[in-house]
């Protein structure tokens, strides 16, 4: 018997066992007996963590890998709430996340059985697009010292000119420098602080062909700011370019305006085929409404 993992596309959602036929008795005892001596002589190294590891902090998102007695939960993503005084983890699961039926679970995970990283969310890295969900921790590109949640712009600011953020202790220094006007990172002259300036900022890179910033129009247009109307039309337009330059959170909003008729007509092929983009992109959300629109 042998655990084969399953994937779907690039992202890891569990694993089985395969049988390779059957074992005699008295190889069965051969092989136990030796693979006993073996882990007496070469005990296994305890707590050993990838270099990618990043510690198992409160609030810190990981993926559960390995489980024997709850394979149901191997692949899932889930928030770290403590460490408990037998050295296991507390983790909360989110079951049907967004819908009616959602539930949480809280379950205790050997440190093991956890892939916690800081850039990674199931299985796709930090340039995937996983900003959607808030869970992407980079490092500041100025001081190299302060983790940003650049999802949710937590500890971050982020700079309209360039796509970019830097951690908020850095951005608060530049304010009383000479260069306050001036991009810390791409030079871009950000002397006008006007939410009229920072669409302005956004449109530019969007025309040139950022996805980012064609997600971040879109949303502009779909909520609509007291410098922009809202036009949900246009918003279905930008998002378009967005999920065709691969960005899976224009996708996904794009796959929700044509499913509830949005700035258009109601499709709901076309809703079930960028729920499809967006999750093989790793959105999760897109995963659960890809599987909706199948069983509707």
């Amino acid at each position: 018997v042998y655990k084969k993992e399953l994937w779907l596309g690039n992202r890891y959602i569990g694993s089985c066992c395969v049988t390779m036929g059957k074992k005699s008795k008295k190889n069965v005892k051969s092989s136990t007996k030796s693979s006993s001596s073996s882990s007496n002589n070469n005990p296994p190294p305890q707590n050993s963590l990838p270099r990618t590891q990043a510690p198992a902090a409160p609030g810190r998102k990981a993926i559960i890998r390995g489980l024997v007695s709850r394979k149901d939960l191997n692949g899932l993503e889930v928030t770290i709430q403590n460490v408990l005084d037998n050295g296991r983890i507390a983790v909360e699961v989110v079951f049907g996340r967004d819908t009616i039926a959602e539930r949480r679970e809280v379950v205790a995970i050997k440190r093991e059985n956890l892939e916690t990283r800081w850039n990674c969310i199931g299985g796709i890295e930090a340039g995937s697009d996983m900003k959607h969900w808030g869970m992407i921790e980079e490092e500041c590109p100025i001081c190299m010292d302060v983790v940003m949640n650049i999802g949710l712009n937590k500890n971050a600011a982020y700079l309209e000119c360039c796509g970019k953020s830097i951690c908020e202790k850095c951005f608060v220094q530049t304010q009383f420098t000479k260069q306050k006007d001036v991009c810390p990172l791409c030079r871009a002259d950000i002397s006008d602080g006007s939410e009229t300036a920072a669409i302005k900022r956004i449109r530019a890179r969007a025309e040139r062909g950022d996805a980012n910033a064609m997600y971040n129009l879109g949303g502009y247009y779909d909520t609509g700011r007291p410098s922009i109307p809202k036009d949900q039309a246009m918003a279905r337009v930008w998002f378009q370019r967005a999920a065709e330059k691969g960005e899976s959170r224009g996708a996904y909003n794009l796959a929700c305006s044509y499913r509830d008729g949005e700035g258009g007509v109601v499709d709901k092929a076309q809703a079930a085929k960028y729920f499809r983009m967006a999750g093989e992109k790793g959105h999760i959300q897109g995963v659960t409404c890809y599987g909706f629109a199948l069983m509707s």
